[in-house]
């Protein structure tokens, strides 16, 4: 049981405001909550990206990083990092 913040107080937050929030979410091991925050973006960095790939990695749900890490625009060593964390 839980609860699930998503943005609050009727504005739309910030691309670093929602990355804290998925980093928050995925170290307390709800990474379908991060998930869900991430899905709602208007607008998506690599840092974004990263922290999905390296949250899935970490449940050991290497399809759904892959498909996440296949999915970005711009990879970097972050990125493949993310990807092998879950090895």
């Amino acid at each position: 049981m839980g609860f699930m913040i998503v943005s609050g107080f009727g504005y739309a937050p910030t691309v670093f405001v929602t990355n804290c929030l998925i980093h928050v979410y995925i170290r307390c091991s709800k990474v379908q909550y991060a998930h869900k925050v991430f899905g709602r973006m208007a607008k998506r960095e690599a840092i974004s990206w990263n922290a999905m790939v390296f949250g899935y990695a970490g449940i050991r749900n290497m399809g759904i990083a892959k498909n996440l890490f296949d999915s970005m625009l711009n990879r970097d060593g972050f990125s493949w990092n993310a990807l092998i964390s879950g090895i």
